[in-house]
């Protein structure tokens, strides 16, 4: 059964709005109504648009945050295709009344920020879905010729401004690498032009736990052991096997398509759909060098898809391009829930192999840090050999080609996190040490060596030397061993008195 999130709870309080199935022949599979049975026409819509345009969890991740607006219009009698300066106000009346946020003009004069309080019911990630599905909301209906506006969750006025920024940016026609435009594209790119914005954390980081070496084979472990154990489905091993060997996203692996594995001949790689790519499969996975990802998909394809196939197709050439790749036990496209309802069925019994528990998504992130460790030592990093230009270079690469990221600087979290990962691995050797009572103490450098042997009288280096077999020869600091004479003296001065 799917899992209702506390957040799900807490928006489906503010709706009204439940949704009627269409009876089998209709055009709408789904009709959402009002409290009075009237039907939502924008809602139903925008929901039966938004179908083809990504992943299913994404439609229904943003269909839960539109109903409480939709919900606070109607409430308010405000039409939801009304212009951008009529809707501005209920967006900002629907945060603040409803949510329990503040709202503090934005310096531009063009925006606003939502603040969340201790009245709050959502969580700021929560809200910045939020923003995302009214965005998302107005853009397909006004794709599909609904909404006859601009869209209000974007500033007209900042848009302008972008566009005649960049008209006005030196050398603004030449690539990035050139290194003569005045700002690299990405950067012009992200100029803000949102109408609604939230207040700026940190950003997301890896967790640099997972990336030292006991954690990275404990995860090894984990999913080697899955790909062993008999009771694990060929299908969730394909699945596996794919996340480990191409470090694609969980949603990309689970919806492929028929045609996208088959990708016009291409052998060892495969077509799927990208993060923002609205259902276009734009994005290439390579695993063309182990041959168990190949294996393991044919054997899946042939031995237990056919058993759900509702026509037992065991051929490719038998199956349409659109069709899913991966099916449930009904014959129906697999999805996210259903993974992650087998994987912590198996998990469950597998996670002491690893000293910390981590997601699917985290085989992801795994699969980023090891390739930048091989990518440096085939670029012999730390020597003199060090090919600190082909490195960035195939790291970018690596960005654009393999991982489908659209910012070139994507790379540079990941690779950052390695320099702190170096310390936190001597961290833990030392606390290794501690713990099994080994000191290490910092050996003196060779000139320390030579001022201390110059600073030792000879009757001093005779002492120390005829004591070595039984005490312990301590190395010191000038200051220390001019004390020294100093209570030698004052010793022989006393025996010469006495």
């Amino acid at each position: 059964m799917p899992t209702i999130t506390r957040q799900d709870q807490c928006l489906a309080a503010l709706s009204r709005i439940r949704r009627v199935v269409g009876k089998p022949g209709d055009p709408y599979r789904v009709i959402f109504v009002n409290q009075h049975g009237s039907p939502i026409v924008p809602l139903t819509e925008w929901y039966h648009l938004r179908q083809h345009l990504g992943p299913e969890s994404t439609r229904n991740t943003y269909l839960t945050c539109l109903q409480p607006f939709l919900t606070y219009l109607e409430d308010r009698s405000c039409p939801w295709n009304a212009a951008p300066s009529q809707l501005r106000p209920m967006i900002i009346a629907f945060h603040r009344d409803r949510l329990g946020c503040q709202i503090h003009p934005g310096k531009d004069g063009e925006s606003i920020e939502i603040v969340p309080t201790r009245d709050t019911p959502l969580r700021p990630s929560t809200l910045r879905v939020l923003r995302a599905a009214l965005r998302d909301f107005y853009v397909v209906l006004k794709d599909a010729g609904l909404y006859a506006f601009p869209n209000p969750l974007t500033s007209e006025v900042l848009v302008t401004l972008k566009r005649e920024q960049t008209r006005t940016l030196g050398n603004r026609g030449a690539p990035d690498h050139a290194g003569i435009r005045e700002e690299t594209r990405e950067q012009s790119r992200r100029r803000p032009t949102a109408f609604i914005r939230h207040p700026k954390d940190q950003g997301w980081k890896p967790e640099l736990r997972k990336e030292l070496a006991d954690v990275r084979e404990g995860m090894h472990k984990v999913l080697d052991a899955m790909l062993d154990n008999k009771m694990v489905s060929l299908r969730e091993k394909a699945v596996l096997e794919l996340l480990q060997n191409t470090g694609a996203r969980l949603h990309e692996v689970v919806l492929m398509t028929v045609g996208g594995w088959c990708n016009e001949g291409m052998a060892g790689q495969a077509q799927i759909i990208n993060k923002g790519s609205m259902g276009q499969e734009v994005k290439t996975i390579y695993f063309a060098h182990n041959p168990k990802v190949e294996q393991t998909l044919t054997t899946y394809l042939e031995q237990a898809r056919p058993l759900h196939d509702p026509h037992g197709r065991k051929r490719l050439a038998d199956m349409g391009n659109n069709e899913a790749l991966f099916i449930t036990e009904r014959g129906t496209p697999y999805s996210m829930k259903a993974f992650y309802f087998h994987w912590y069925k198996h998990y469950k019994r597998l996670r002491n192999l690893c000293p910390v528990l981590f997601s699917p998504h985290d085989i992801r992130h795994l699969f980023i840090t090891e390739y930048l460790i091989r990518l440096k030592l085939a670029c012999q990093v730390g020597t003199d050999q060090f090919d600190e230009e082909g490195y960035l270079q195939a790291r970018e690469a690596f960005g654009s080609l393999v991982m489908g990221w659209r910012s070139i600087h994507t790379i540079n979290i990941y690779d950052h996190s390695r320099d702190v990962e170096k310390s936190l691995s001597v961290l833990a050797d030392y606390q290794k040490d501690l713990s099994q009572r080994r000191y290490v103490s910092t050996p003196p450098s060779l000139m320390e060596i030579q001022n201390i042997q110059e600073d030792v009288s000879p009757e001093t280096s005779e002492e120390l030397t005829s004591n070595r077999s039984t005490d312990t020869l301590w190395m010191h600091d000038r200051e220390t061993l001019a004390w020294i004479k100093k209570l030698q003296q004052q010793k022989g001065q006393y025996e010469r008195r006495g």
